[in-house]
């Protein structure tokens, strides 16, 4: 009797100890889930930039410490990588590469079977057996038994589990990659726009001597004839339509400067000085008419996302075929099979068990699931050859467009020529004294809105190359390189 009372005693123990283990961890539980939520860190949303080439990693690194520098004034390229660095545009996709390497890592831990502690406390209901001669002295006395089970994962589910959460990581590396190449198109646009924008300021700007100097003309002109003054309060109200006109153009500039603030995911009122004397260096050295789409379309990032899906649909079918295994659930207890109870004064014995769980009918639910598998490959053969005839059509209507925009062009720059000749004719009579300044300056406005429809012109043509460009997947590769060959 002694012994079996410090048996109690240390069961007692043992579930006091646990319970008040218990208590601890609920209480820690609930303290942290009143902590603030941990936030991404403002100069970068991941620990690595993935899908960027180790040679720039040093460009990357070097686009924010001089950020806050006044003299700093940022080029392309460095406006790409600042982007790249710190952009929001980009916050989503490289927070879901975070998030499919913790399901990598949960993956990886699957492969280990998952322990249990299981307490049993049990009591008799009824004591019919109290009078029995061979009735046990603990006999309708509440029982603690500690009890140890572990299941097995399925071993073939758990290993294509994980070939699928490896997949998963990739096309979200390969993702992340293509919305860093869209901002680069982004930034890219906006550089050739804010070129065109000051490039039309300074046109315009030309126009103001002009105004001043039609401005005296008419002054000089009336002071002598004796006019109403009709002519000089029109040219007043011209000079002042000029003026207004290049304040609109210099607030434009400043939204599209504002624009590129917002895509690299700088503070808006923050100084912000680029240098756009290289815009025309992004175009440099590309020819479409020298690619071929078949090519190209094997280096972009919906190629081999598309693969990817085609092959995680393969395994997505073996995990399917996999749910046949039985399951394996191992188990220590003191409860014994039948013909090993315990005698009625003897010591409890710890038993081993090796279960193994299938069932006998399903109802044809692990079928389904195959054939579900199945036709999800179907879907993503089927949307992959499709998405490869939609490539062909934009690489045609980018061709295309480029064409038209470069007829345009050429148009505008002819009727720009002929401007700039008739001004040129209209100066030189005018310096001969066979027609009059009015007459010069109404040639030098149409020849200045002829140069300024011809810069509107050229920059259609610019964006129409740069989307191609972006088609073809040429300017991603610049600071991303080509994508991975395949997905393992």
């Amino acid at each position: 009797m002694p012994h079996n009372a410090g048996k109690v005693h240390c069961r007692t123990f043992i579930i006091a100890l646990i319970l008040g283990f218990s208590l601890a961890m609920g209480a820690c539980a609930s303290n942290k889930a009143g902590l603030k939520s941990p936030e991404l860190p403002a100069r970068h949303w991941l620990d690595e930039a993935p899908g960027v080439p180790v040679e720039n990693k040093r460009k990357l690194d070097a686009a924010l410490p001089n950020l806050y520098d006044p003299s700093k004034s940022f080029d392309f390229e460095e406006c790409v990588f600042l982007t790249i660095q710190q952009s929001p545009l980009l916050v989503n996709s490289a927070v879901d590469i975070e998030i499919k390497r913790v399901a990598l890592t949960d993956a990886v831990w699957k492969y280990l079977p998952e322990p249990r502690m299981t307490f049993t406390v049990t009591n008799n209901m009824t004591r019919y057996n109290m009078d029995e001669q061979d009735t046990p002295g603990d006999y309708g006395r509440t029982k603690v038994r500690v009890g140890f089970e572990a299941v097995f994962p399925n071993p073939v589910a758990t290993y294509f589990e994980h070939k699928v959460q490896q997949i998963m990581l990739n096309l979200a590396i390969s993702t992340h990659r293509k919305a860093v190449g869209e901002a680069i198109y982004n930034i890219a646009q906006a550089y050739l726009r804010l070129q065109a924008r000051r490039d039309i300021l300074a046109a315009q700007k030309e126009m103001l001597p002009l105004s001043r100097e039609m401005i005296s003309y008419w002054q000089q002109v009336e002071s002598v004839d004796g006019r109403q003054g009709v002519a000089l309060n029109l040219a007043r109200q011209s000079q002042r339509e000029q003026e207004l006109t290049v304040e609109k153009t210099g607030m434009q500039e400043v939204m599209e400067r504002t624009r590129l603030k917002m895509l690299a995911g700088v503070d808006a009122q923050q100084r912000f000085n680029v240098d756009t004397s290289d815009a025309n260096d992004i175009l440099a050295g590309f020819d479409g008419k020298a690619l071929k789409w078949e090519d190209r379309w094997q280096a972009t990032e919906d190629d081999l996302l598309l693969r990817a899906q085609v092959k995680l649909a393969d395994y997505n079918i073996l995990v399917a075929w996999a749910q046949y295994i039985p399951n394996l659930t191992l188990k220590i207890n003191n409860e014994p099979p039948a013909g090993q109870y315990q005698t009625p004064h003897g010591e409890e014995d710890t038993f081993i068990h090796f279960v193994f769980d299938f069932p006998l009918l399903d109802w044809g639910r692990r079928y389904r699931g195959v054939q579900t598998a199945r036709m999800q490959k179907a879907q993503a053969f089927h949307d992959m050859a499709r998405k490869r005839g939609d490539y062909s059509n934009q690489w045609l209507e980018a061709e295309q467009s480029v064409d038209l925009a470069r007829t345009e062009m050429q148009l505008q720059k002819t009727r720009f020529e002929t401007a700039e000749m008739q001004y040129k004719e209209a100066r030189i009579a005018f310096n001969e004294g066979t027609t009059e300044l009015p007459e010069v300056v109404n040639r030098r406005e149409s020849m200045v809105a002829a140069h300024i429809a011809f810069i509107q012109a050229e920059l259609e043509y610019k964006l129409a190359q740069l989307k191609w460009m972006y088609v073809a997947n040429v300017l991603q590769e610049r600071f991303l390189g080509l994508p991975a060959k395949e997905f393992m």
